[in-house]
């Protein structure tokens, strides 16, 4: 009964190494800090070592966020970004997110723009999208 147990234990642990490579192709070009567009990168996030974080105290109404690895944070939550869906064109993310008050589960919908940009939707079917554009540390030197 153990060796079945820690068998099944195994498998799941191996089936999740496994599936992380897929998803971390997946999430590749959507790695670093996204900002809605028209909004001015240096309110909201400082150079922190050689990545983006955000600025302290965080802006809650910030729509913001950072996707670093398996992990995409917003200012007032850190979400591991677990099983990733393919629908079309959109990139489903399916979430386990921790703020200080609680934890659980969410979805993001993205989908790349033509020009770099990114543009996140409310539903995987449709729904409206928001537009967000990549911050980098040379876009806070300039203001």
């Amino acid at each position: 009964m153990i060796a079945e147990a820690a068998r099944s234990l195994f498998l799941v642990f191996a089936i999740a190494v496994l599936a992380a490579p897929g998803a971390w192709a997946r999430t590749a070009s959507f790695q670093g800090a996204w900002l809605e567009e028209g909004q001015v990168c240096a309110n909201v996030f400082v150079v922190a070592g050689k990545a983006l974080g955000f600025k302290r105290p965080a802006n809650a109404f910030a729509a913001a966020f950072i996707i670093r690895g398996q992990q995409l944070s917003t200012p007032l939550a850190t979400c591991r970004i677990g099983r990733i869906s393919p629908q079309g064109e959109r990139q489903v993310m399916h979430l386990s997110c921790t703020t200080t008050i609680a934890t659980d589960t969410a979805r993001a919908v993205f989908a790349p723009a033509q020009d770099g940009g990114l543009y996140r939707y409310s539903t995987a079917e449709g729904g409206t999208a928001t537009r967000y554009r990549r911050c980098t540390a040379d876009a806070l030197k300039t203001h």
